[in-house]
């Protein structure tokens, strides 16, 4: 039978869950929810928590159900299981806050239920009984709820919040007009629980897995640049959008699996089923709408699946196919036993976006034309490249085009070239001009605490 107490943290173990979404739980679990979660092994849980969507989820969770234990199912689609409690995703610190609280309702659901029925006994006799009024001190305080205290949720802190050392770049309480100096820093795991206590993504309606960014292993600089340069390529600046230079920025999208890939995805999402996108060489990628995932064959950062990106594909050379149940169980089963090629679909599009343009744009952009951010994009996913914090928080600011944006930052402009065309694939972009300059009129937001100050360093410390 389940056993828990309501005075420390639930102990929960984790079952099937993705890599973004266990860092998440991960990064709330050392932070602000340490007092709410512990993770445990199977055995010693209360609690199991799973992800729905994740490959070979469905048929751990079955294993496990003997156990009894109740569990926290994630999913981006309603699940209805008994003796679970659904999560939307993505995940926020409050539904996990509250999880809390239905966990154990749960678990006292069921003991309930398992306990055997009370035997009458009979009365005690009676006999006169005096009472004394108690002697109550009024300088005595009153424990209220049997005197226990309740864990503080994500975002609020018991204590007054002090000056933070370092997020991502320094965020430290001097003058705000004077912060021209821009210094990037790694998250330690430390930094990353501080940063948690204050921290309210409800402020600025975003999701906490823009919050909990994790910290990827170090890599030597000559390693990343070389990254970098797969991603982004070097071309220099083109200070004049007249210059014969331009067309060289361009490329055309159909040539390049970048175009299947989308095509790939469209049918995917149109017929919400699993699309097996054939590769040259016999590799496959297996686009999966119903969990956000998509598993590739090739790893995405070796040298083969980058030349495969940024070199024109012929006729025929790329094929896609709707697998049968029996195939679609076959290619399931692979993609579970090479976990490791899985990656958010989201991801997935990014990462061939930036190989297949290295820098260069479509041919059907108008450089011309001001745009801004419909969404922020959710960086814990997403491969990352330098710049890209700055770009999106000062195109999510203010509309304006390519070239301004780059020479507002006065980075190099393949950096800027590179978000868009990623960005683009994914819709991020607000392009009607009517609702852009409705936006321009808008009054600016006052400062909205900690993520105003984080944009405005982000942006150099200039004006909005």
């Amino acid at each position: 039978m389940l056993k828990h107490s309501k005075t420390g943290p639930l102990k929960v173990a984790l079952l099937s869950v993705g890599p973004h979404n266990r860092a998440i739980l991960e990064f709330f679990f050392a932070g602000a929810g340490r007092s709410l979660f512990k993770t445990v092994s199977i055995p010693e849980a209360e609690a199991l928590i799973v992800d729905y969507d994740h490959v070979g989820a469905k048929d751990e969770w079955e294993q496990q159900s003997n156990t009894h234990k109740p569990g926290i199912v994630l999913s981006v689609h309603p699940v209805e299981l008994s003796n679970t409690i659904w999560l939307p995703k993505p995940l926020t610190s409050k539904a996990l806050t509250e999880a809390v609280g239905r966990v154990y309702a749960l678990a006292s659901a069921a003991e309930a239920a398992a306990a055997p029925a009370p035997v009458a006994a009979e009365p005690p006799p009676k006999r006169e009984v005096v009472r004394e009024e108690p002697v109550v001190s009024s300088s005595a305080p009153q424990q209220l709820f049997g005197g226990g205290s309740f864990p503080q949720p994500f975002g609020v802190s018991a204590k007054p919040a002090r000056k933070l050392r370092s997020l991502v770049i320094d965020l430290s309480d001097e003058d705000d007009e004077d912060d021209s100096s821009l210094v990037a820093k790694p998250v330690a795991p430390e930094v990353a629980a501080e940063v948690e206590k204050v921290f309210d993504p409800a402020e600025a309606n975003i999701s906490m897995e823009e919050v909990a960014r994790t910290v990827e292993p170090e890599v030597p600089p000559e390693v990343a640049e070389q990254r970098w340069r797969e991603l982004c390529g070097d071309r220099e600046d083109i200070d004049d959008p007249s210059d014969r230079r331009m067309d060289a920025i361009f490329f055309t999208p159909e040539n390049y699996l970048l175009s299947n890939v989308l095509e790939a995805v469209r049918l995917a999402r149109q017929s919400n089923q699993s699309v097996q996108l054939k590769l040259p060489g016999g590799g496959y990628a297996l686009l999966m709408p119903d969990m956000s995932q998509a598993y590739c064959t090739l790893d995405t950062r070796a040298d083969e699946f980058a030349m495969l990106c940024n070199n024109p594909v012929q006729t025929g050379q790329v094929a896609l196919h709707i697998p049968s149940s029996t195939e679609l169980l076959q290619l399931e089963e692979e993609a579970r036993d090479h976990a490791g090629g899985i990656l958010d679909l989201e991801a997935f599009i990014w990462v061939v976006s930036l190989l297949t343009a290295q820098g260069r744009l479509s041919r059907n952009v108008d450089v011309n034309k001001r745009i801004a951010l419909k969404h922020w994009p959710n960086m814990t996913r997403l491969e990352q490249f330098p710049q890209v914090m700055r770009i999106a928080a000062l195109w999510s600011q203010r509309p304006g085009t390519l070239f301004e944006i780059a020479k507002a930052l006065d980075i190099p402009q393949r950096y800027v070239f590179s978000f868009y065309t990623a960005a683009s694939t994914l819709n991020l972009f607000e392009l009607d001009q009517t609702k852009l300059k409705s936006r321009e009129k808008e009054k600016p937001q006052e400062s909205r605490g900690l993520f105003a100050r984080l944009l405005k360093r982000l942006l150099g410390g200039g004006k909005k």
